[in-house]
């Protein structure tokens, strides 16, 4: 049986936002800065698999809450003791008129297991707001209260905690609609499970899926931006003359941005967030002259020869040079592989980057700075996904933050290793890739060093 939440609160509080970054869904309900913008009662699930496990129910805002507080002590309902009054006003003309909105969270509150109270922190409790809580009160339901807007310091907490701690709501839960964090949430549902004991261990099965999905989310997202990395940094374009024609730069700027393009498109599809909800500003890219380290040990582990072998001296790299540079047909990877004294497995493959080396021909690839950007606005945008609550309405301006100070110089040897792989550009490395699992590593280190406490 799912446990029944009735979120209720002033016009405007954010409980329509609440619902929404609960669910992670931005399609549920309407959220706008105009008071009274939810004008029904609608319910929605969340669920594990197929099985519900709580129900929350959206209502409309407190509109005269005085007013309404007034008519419950008037002659009309004086008499009435506990719950008994809400069935009369219910029936009586007021629910009709005046009082129509708060006639249907009225009707809704002795259905459900719990009430989540809304609160706007950034408003001081006024009267109205303790009408509210009265009101509450008077139906004999638990109360938790959910501050929201709490991500800023607010000057009214205090006496937010004082009002509520009078009447004896102690378990205060601050949970940011906006700027979310999956620890507030976690307090809110384990809050739930103080209330009802006999459903703890399916709330424990809940907090341990939520907690599973952000993590996998997280990790999703640290694998896509690693794609990124990769593809950057071994992308090239071949030059006609250098310094390059307008052409050949722009046809490059044009490719690196396409590919960041895409990786904040699967990100805004992995968090569930829209194309608008960001704003990326255009990537400064910075070229630089790719050439292949020739004798770069890994690009020598790659086309067969071992960096061990005692062949491989200074001497024999630098007869190598000289009989390439007089002239030697770059097609016989047999008489090179005998000069250095080792089998060249893939000399064809590199045919083009040996002559490249040999014939002064340039390609154009990324320089080291605008790796590092390119990373950094790739890691901002994780960080700010990974918190944003889906009833934010301003888009987000991506720009970059510095994370710790040693990142580059962890990810520069994968970058290094990417640009002697030029045709990690063209394809998806596998996850278990070493030089995939390296980056992706060292960006969820970071991130777990920024993480909010």
């Amino acid at each position: 049986m799912s446990i029944s939440l009735l979120v209720v609160g002033h016009a405007n509080t954010g409980k329509t936002s609440l619902i929404r970054t609960l669910l992670r869904r931005h399609d549920f309900g309407e959220v706008n800065d105009r008071a009274g913008t939810t004008r029904h009662v609608e319910s929605v699930n969340i669920q594990i698999g197929k099985q519900s496990v709580l129900t929350l129910t959206d209502t409309p805002g407190f509109e005269d809450s005085i007013g309404l507080w007034q008519i419950r002590h008037s002659a009309a309902f004086h008499s009435y003791q506990g719950t008994d009054w809400l069935q009369a006003f219910n029936e009586s003309h007021f629910a009709q008129d005046e009082f129509e909105q708060e006639a249907k969270i009225l009707r809704q509150l002795t259905q459900c297991d719990i009430i989540l109270y809304v609160i706007d922190l950034r408003q001081a409790p006024l009267g109205k707001y303790l009408d509210e809580l009265a009101l509450l009160a008077s139906v004999n339901k638990p109360i938790i209260p959910i501050l929201n807007f709490s991500a800023a310091d607010s000057i009214h907490m205090e006496a937010w905690r004082k009002v509520l701690a009078e009447r004896h709501l102690h378990a205060v839960i601050k949970y940011d609609t906006v700027a979310f964090y999956f620890e507030d949430e976690k307090r809110l549902y384990q809050s739930i499970q103080s209330l009802m004991p006999e459903d703890y261990d399916l709330i424990t099965l809940l907090i341990q899926n939520r907690e599973g999905a952000a993590q996998l989310r997280r990790s999703m997202a640290c694998n896509l931006l690693s794609d990124l990395l990769l593809k950057a940094a071994s992308t090239r374009l071949a030059c006609s003359s250098y310094p390059p024609q307008n052409e050949e730069v722009r046809l490059f700027e044009d490719e690196i941005r396409t590919l960041e393009r895409d990786y904040t498109s699967q990100l805004l599809r992995l968090y569930e967030f829209q194309p608008e909800d960001l704003i990326a500003s255009p990537l400064d890219i910075q070229n630089a002259r790719w050439e292949q380290d020739l004798f770069d040990a890994d690009t020598l582990k790659e086309w067969g020869i071992e960096t061990s072998t005692s062949a491989l001296t200074g001497a024999a790299i630098g007869a190598g040079i000289d009989v390439m540079s007089a002239g030697l047909t770059l097609g016989t990877a047999t008489t090179i592989g005998a000069i250095l004294g080792a089998t060249w497995k893939t000399g064809q493959h590199y045919k083009d980057t040996l002559k490249s080396k040999f014939t002064k021909q340039h390609f154009l690839c990324l320089d080291q700075a605008t790796l590092t950007l390119l990373c950094l606005r790739g890691i901002n945008a994780i960080q700010h996904f990974h918190q944003r609550g889906h009833a934010s309405q301003q888009a987000y301006q991506l720009s970059p933050k510095s994370p710790s100070s040693d990142l580059m110089d962890r990810i520069k040897p994968y970058f290094k290793q990417a640009q002697q792989h030029p045709e990690w550009s063209q394809q998806d490395l596998p996850d278990d890739h070493p030089s995939k699992q390296g980056v992706k590593r060292q960006l969820e280190e970071t991130i777990d060093s920024l993480h909010h406490p």
